[in-house]
């Protein structure tokens, strides 16, 4: 099985929290696009992001992957990661508590402790998302 790229990742927990909800919106959508281009250096269309959506229509996939993942990962990718799916979370400007839900566990997968995890969402509030 071939190994997921550090970009695969990130759109994958993005995907997770914006899916955590039920629903995927066009806002979501296009917010996906922007931060993972700005987040990776790489683009993904609207297909693409709707064919994740169905490929990792679980979040526990998605949280095996990165708990697999994460002991060779570097802090800078898992910290892409996290904040990737945060904007993502404030995407549709209502955060649910199973997409907050979600985004912890994501960074429990990563085994980014509470003080990291604070210390991420606070820099992204202080860089917010792509426009």
């Amino acid at each position: 099985m071939e190994q997921p790229t550090d970009a695969h990742l990130v759109l994958k927990a993005m995907v997770a929290v914006a899916g955590a909800d039920g629903r995927l919106n066009a806002r979501e959508v296009g917010l996906i696009q922007k931060v993972y281009e700005d987040e990776t250096g790489r683009s993904v269309d609207e297909i693409g992001i709707f064919r994740a959506v169905q490929a990792y229509a679980t979040s526990r996939d998605v949280l095996a992957e990165l708990s697999g993942a994460a002991g060779s990962m570097s802090a800078e990718v898992k910290e892409k990661i996290v904040r990737a799916a945060y904007l993502t979370l404030l995407a549709d400007g209502r955060v649910t508590g199973e997409e907050f839900k979600t985004l912890k566990d994501i960074a429990a997968a990563l085994e980014i402790s509470e003080e990291q995890f604070q210390a991420i969402i606070d820099d992204a509030k202080r860089r917010p998302a792509p426009t």
